[in-house]
């Protein structure tokens, strides 16, 4: 009899639910987790902000090459080295290049010019993107 008793309070137990504690922990654990989720997504979105900026930065230093490619080497006033250096502001970007006379072979006469361009981006945590180019005379 007494046998019967201890086993119908055991029975009694309500062994169904979580207690308080064990939900305490769940719920801290899954908040590490949306924490560190969080965190990647905010690091992701600083990553690809600086690499569009980085991209459309190099973009217009190509570009900028490429126009100065195209000009005529002597009478054309964006190759004039006596004016530079010279500065475009496109947006938030300030595109700057610089044109020196260089004297490739050695023989005292300056048969080319040096193009250096900088584009610069008005963000500060932005990157500053540099191509520099040798224009030959023909």
């Amino acid at each position: 009899m007494f046998n019967t008793q201890i086993a119908k309070m055991t029975h009694g137990i309500d062994d169904r639910g979580f207690t308080f504690v064990e939900l305490l922990m769940v719920i801290a654990i899954f908040s590490i987790g949306i924490l560190a989720v969080a965190s990647m997504q905010v690091t992701s979105i600083n990553a690809n902000s600086s690499a569009r900026i980085s991209g459309e930065a190099t973009a217009l230093a190509a570009n900028k090459i490429e126009e100065l490619m195209a000009s005529d080497y002597n009478n054309d006033g964006d190759l004039n080295p006596a004016n530079s250096p010279f500065v475009i502001v496109e947006g938030a970007y300030t595109i700057t290049w610089i044109v020196t006379p260089s004297d490739i072979d050695g023989d005292g006469t300056n048969e080319s010019k040096t193009v250096f361009v900088t584009v610069r981006c008005a963000n500060p945590n932005a990157k500053d993107v540099n191509m520099q180019y040798i224009i030959h005379e023909l």
